[in-house]
């Protein structure tokens, strides 16, 4: 009977410190991980004999500490540690210097306008007027035969540009004295612009002279056939 006793005695023992050992390894498990404890305790009781075994586990703590110098700026004094001074790193970054010269040609606009000239040109047409002169022969006072002008001796005969001016020799008295004009008195016959027609002496015989911008601004009456027939008489353009 006492060795059943003694035999379920080292039974319950040999149980109860495996599972204590179980125990402390899942605590020891725990602390590691979490590093909350470095003690762990196991409680375990053995109902027969109401015997409780008391198993305390320490755990060591290990406290690492890693320390890192970072050199932002350099310093004045160079950091020393225990290791010794903190190189300092220190970075040139040159940038070429670029010059860029950007040539702008220059731009000559010339522009030339062309106005085109206008001429106007007014034509004023003046109806022409002709004006009848009768010429007679008479005697003047030294009794030679001279061109009477519409009855009058030494006539100045004021003619007008633009007009026509007709000599009418319709009366027998200049029967063989035709008229005609010149420059100068008793000179050449100036003949620009006149026309004659018939024979004088005999009805519609006229000599006709038109007055232009060209024609003389003084003439003289002269006779074809006698000297001094024409006196004093001029034919003067206003």
């Amino acid at each position: 009977m006492t060795r059943k006793v003694f035999s379920l005695v080292f039974i319950f023992f040999c149980c109860g410190s495996a599972e204590n050992l179980n125990n402390n390894s899942t605590v020891l498990q725990s602390g590691i991980e979490m590093n909350e404890s470095s003690t762990s305790t196991s409680t375990t009781t053995f109902a027969p004999f109401s015997t409780t075994f008391t198993q305390t586990i320490t755990i060591p703590t290990t406290t690492t500490s890693t320390t890192v110098y970072i050199a932002i700026q350099p310093p004045e004094t160079p950091v020393t540690t225990a290791s010794g001074p903190i190189p300092t790193l220190s970075t040139t970054t040159t940038v070429p210097q670029t010059t860029t010269t950007t040539t702008v040609p220059q731009t000559t606009t010339t522009t030339t306008t062309t106005v085109p000239q206008t001429t106007t040109t007014t034509t004023t047409t003046v109806p022409q007027t002709t004006i009848d002169v009768v010429v007679t022969v008479g005697l003047g006072g030294s009794g030679q035969s001279v061109y009477l002008l519409n009855g009058s001796q030494n006539t100045i005969l004021n003619v007008v540009s633009g007009n026509k001016y007709r000599f009418d020799q319709s009366d027998s008295s200049n029967s063989n004295h035709p008229l005609r004009f010149s420059e100068s008195q008793e000179g050449s016959e100036y003949s620009t612009n006149v026309t004659s027609s018939g024979v004088p002496g005999n009805s519609g015989s006229y000599v006709e002279i038109e007055i232009t911008s060209n024609t003389p601004n003084k003439l003289y009456l002269i006779c074809l056939n006698h000297f001094g027939m024409g006196g004093n008489s001029e034919i003067i353009k206003n």
